[in-house]
């Protein structure tokens, strides 16, 4: 009986097999139609935002034709070209939509990504439609207003045409009274500024005047361009004299700064003077004499009152003279600080060099027939060096030459003692 049911564990782990199979593949169907249920629920809302976004397109476009007539008949074609050229762009891609949507719209089945990037499309053509003529509107909103408040701010300009106006007098003033105390160079950034003042003042009143003719005899022409150039020469002339006091206020403060550092220089020159008065070494005094007559003469002229000045200018050239002083001052400064430290170092040099030639001497007249030649030689140079430094006015060179004598009467003890030994 056994041996005649072999077969049935096979079924039963084949029938289980087949269970898992059939298991798996259903859960991939599910999860498939979950997946293009998703999509298809995107691609419907896509769809319906596309379908929005075309209906609010065409009635943006309608409204913007009725608004360019408007436009044109109260701004003139000239106005309203980039309002026409607007419009037929927008046009063109709400043509271009429609397209689309008739691929959408067609008895074919289409996929859900085919309808998907089809919606997108329409979305991006109808909202780039949609926002130039947005703009454009918005634009000849702004200009209307302009024209309706127009009145007024005419008012207000020519009260403060007027107002700039009487700062020219003012202007001119500030750069004669400039004159007198600052060079041409210094005075180039704004000299031209009330002539140039003026000439945008005039052409602001001229365009000013443009618009209350029109307005006056209540003229269909827009005013708006008008009241804009007048509002720019304006600004011009403003900028144009506010810079002259400015530039006032800069020159008065380089002009301080380079009386502060004149003071600050005369310092530095008395300082320089007794220096070279009281340095030792006749060719550093002499060096230093030269730039300080350099530094004296550039500061002579600088001070000179009937000069006009340019206080950037002045300033550089007074840093210039200044530091060629200060370099050669620390330079003589280090010379008579050497000169100093050695002589303080001399004395203690003479009396060990002295001592060790003694020291010297002495061992050799003692052993004075095992003694050589070398010995002698370097004692006798030593003699000559230690009379050389008390000879010797620079106390510098006096010292280098003491040490010179210990060094060779230190060598003639060390070659007497190797022979005699």
């Amino acid at each position: 009986m056994t041996g005649e049911l072999w077969w049935v564990p096979s079924v039963i782990v084949f029938g289980a097999v087949l269970a898992l199979v059939a298991l798996i593949v259903m859960l991939a169907g599910r999860r498939r139609r979950q997946r293009e249920g998703v999509a298809d629920a995107e691609a419907a809302d896509l769809a319906r935002t596309a379908s929005i976004g075309l209906v609010r397109a065409d009635d943006v476009i309608q409204a913007a034709t009725d608004e360019l007539g408007f436009a044109i008949a109260q701004f003139g074609e000239k106005a309203t070209g980039d309002f026409a050229a607007a419009l037929a762009v927008s046009r063109r891609q709400l043509g271009d939509a429609f397209s689309v949507q008739q691929k959408l719209d067609d008895a074919m089945p289409d996929s859900a990504a085919e309808r998907r990037r089809w919606s997108e499309q329409i979305i991006e053509l109808t909202a780039e439609a949609t926002a130039r003529l947005d703009e454009q509107t918005r634009d000849f909103d702004a200009k209307r207003g302009m024209e309706l408040d127009a009145p007024r701010r005419l008012d207000q300009l020519s009260r403060r045409l007027d107002r700039v106006a009487d700062r020219l007098k003012s202007g001119a003033a500030s750069l004669d009274r400039l004159g007198r105390t600052y060079d041409a160079p210094a005075l180039a950034p704004i000299i031209g500024n009330v002539a140039r003042a003026k000439g945008a003042l005039d052409e602001a009143r001229s365009a000013a005047d443009v618009a209350a003719d029109r307005l006056e005899r209540g003229a269909t022409e827009p005013v708006g361009e008008q009241m804009r150039e007048a509002e720019r020469g304006l600004f011009l002339a403003t900028r144009l004299l506010d810079a002259i006091e400015t530039g006032e206020d800069e020159l008065h403060i380089g002009h301080a700064g380079l009386v502060t550092a004149l003071d600050a220089a005369e310092t530095e020159l008395a300082e320089a003077r007794a220096l070279r008065d009281r340095h030792e070494e006749a060719d550093t005094s002499a060096d230093l004499n030269q730039v300080i007559a350099e530094a004296g003469r550039v500061l002579g002229e600088l001070r000179d009152p009937t000069r006009l000045s340019h206080p950037s200018v002045d300033l550089a050239r007074l840093r210039d003279a200044m530091d060629g002083l200060d370099v050669m001052r620390s330079a003589a400064r280090n010379r008579q600080l050497r000169l100093e430290n050695a002589r303080t170092a001399l004395g203690g040099a003479l009396l060990a060099a002295r001592s060790q030639i003694t020291l010297t001497r002495d061992f050799i007249t003692g052993h004075r027939g095992r003694v050589g030649a070398a010995a002698r030689t370097r004692l006798a140079e030593a003699e000559r060096q230690l009379a050389l430094a008390e000879a010797e006015a620079d106390p510098v060179t006096a010292l280098d030459a003491a040490r010179r004598a210990m060094t060779l009467g230190t060598d003639a003890e060390a070659l007497a003692h190797y022979d005699a030994a």
